[in-house]
């Protein structure tokens, strides 16, 4: 067993790989176990007879900490935007209807009727205030919108953004900025101004330029994109960049602590399948909760039980390539999203060849989408073959395809995403106070602080940043 002195990372998605990186470009000793034969999590890019097929992010938004990896791994010329403007779709009826993402589209959607939309576009006059308690984000958008809005709105995008039910989901985990504009202005219009404007002016005392508040919220975001040779690209690059700080095809099946001195915490032991053990002074958790909560419940069981009761949803992932001339409708955008009360076990669809260039041959068409569990039905129990079917029947009904299916990929994961459900903000304070009493463990991953790849690197980045903090100490 190695003499304790490194970093133990367990996990190699992006969140790991992130805190490992950023570890090392501060000459901090690390070493990364990953159980998979490869690096990235869920980005996962095939290729194959010039298709390009993506497993998990399709068109991520990139933050501030994304460009920094990007530039630092000289992967500017492989990056290729997308465009945060390409039209979006929602389905109503088996037909596509434009989203509203804009006044001028709310007051034309077909989506929803005349009553709803006032409620919306006459917000911003109105005065209200969140009940005391945690809502759901249903309740939430009952008690403001009404039930056309959210069916047809929030329902779809809920389901495409966080994989998850607005039935369910906990206002003050998923959208805690609204909660908070809501109750300080009395109307989210209002509050998402006076934010603005805090921002603008803290923006020019530090003495960068300021935005016009005129401009499209969506102006202001990180910009869509990919690259040349898919999201696999950066996750590889990460890994390549770690070299023998990873090791790949290495399952952890244990952890314990060694009882320190009373002033320094105790080192802790790592035991791969296979027998082989490794100490560190310091461990990073950066695998899905679930995992987390397995190898911690002798080590740290209380956190291990907070850990064990995040739920996740089963998810399956289907990309379906076909000639373009057999597709009817003509794919100008980003996809489509499908409400519950569609009926449809996709709830939606990206149009990969729409957004970049080099998704597919000439003459072809890609699409990825995304598969729910319709009752209590798992998506990841059907055979491959089954699913492609399921999906390509409602694929083809919706866009008026006619011909067969030229190739496809399908990825299956039984407990796909962590759900951001009522409560989860207070179970998230609670681990966070737990850790308090294990100065030398950390979390990383995607159910702590967002999803999105970014906010999965910035968890990566606080751990490093609390290591950092250690070794100086």
């Amino acid at each position: 067993m190695e003499h304790p002195k490194k970093t133990i990372i367990i996990g190699a998605g992006i969140s790991g790989l992130t805190c490992a990186y950023c570890l090392r470009q501060w000459n901090l000793p690390v070493l990364v176990l990953e159980a998979s034969n490869r690096p990235g999590g869920l980005i996962s890019t095939t290729r194959r007879d010039g298709f390009l097929f993506e497993s998990g992010p399709q068109s991520p938004r990139f933050n501030e900490l994304l460009w920094k990896l990007i530039g630092e791994l000289n992967l500017e010329r492989e990056f290729i935007r997308g465009d945060p403007k390409a039209k979006r779709y929602i389905v109503k009826n088996g037909h596509l209807c434009k989203a509203p993402f804009s006044p001028s589209d709310l007051i034309t959607t077909c989506l929803f009727g005349l009553r709803s939309k006032l409620r919306i576009l006459g917000e911003p006059l109105g005065l209200s205030h969140p009940p005391a308690k945690e809502e759901t984000v249903a309740d939430f958008v009952l008690r403001k919108f009404g039930q056309e809005t959210l069916d047809y709105l929030v329902d779809p995008i809920v389901a495409t953004v966080f994989f998850g039910d607005a039935q369910k989901m906990g206002m003050e985990s998923a959208f805690p900025a609204l909660v908070r504009w809501e109750r300080e202005s009395g109307s989210l219009a209002r509050g998402a101004i006076a934010a603005r404007r805090r921002s603008s002016r803290e923006r020019l005392m530090r003495g960068t330029n300021s935005r016009s508040l005129g401009q499209r919220v969506t102006d202001s975001l990180p910009a869509l994109g990919s690259f040349r040779q898919g999201m696999g690209v950066l996750t590889d690059a990460l890994g390549e960049k770690l070299g023998e700080n990873i090791r790949l095809a290495a399952e952890v099946v244990s952890i314990m602590q060694v009882a320190g001195n009373g002033e320094r915490p105790g080192s802790w032991r790592v035991r791969l399948r296979g027998g082989e053990e490794f100490a560190a002074e310091n461990l990073v958790m950066a695998v899905p909760s679930y995992t987390a909560a397995r190898l911690l419940d002798s080590a740290a069981p209380h956190i291990s039980s907070l850990l064990g009761e995040i739920p996740h949803t089963p998810m399956a992932v289907v990309s379906a390539a076909y000639d373009r001339s057999t597709m009817l409708y003509q794919l100008d955008g980003f996809g489509f999203m499908v409400p519950r009360r569609e009926g449809l076990i996709t709830f939606c669809t990206i149009w990969n060849s729409s957004l970049f260039k080099g998704r597919a041959p000439e003459g072809k068409v890609l699409m990825t989408s995304f598969v729910q569990a319709s009752g209590e039905s798992d998506p990841s129990v059907f055979p491959d073959d089954v699913l492609a079917r399921m999906v390509g029947a409602e694929t083809e009904k919706i866009l008026g395809a006619t011909g067969r299916l030229v190739d496809r990929q399908v990825w299956k994961y039984p407990r796909a995403l962590p759900q951001y459900n009522l409560g989860h903000a207070e179970k998230i304070a609670a681990i966070r106070n737990a850790l308090n009493g294990f100065p030398n463990l950390y979390l990383a991953g995607n159910y702590l602080d967002g999803r999105s790849i970014g906010e999965c690197a910035q968890t990566g980045l606080h751990a490093a940043e609390l290591i950092r903090s250690h070794f100086r100490g």
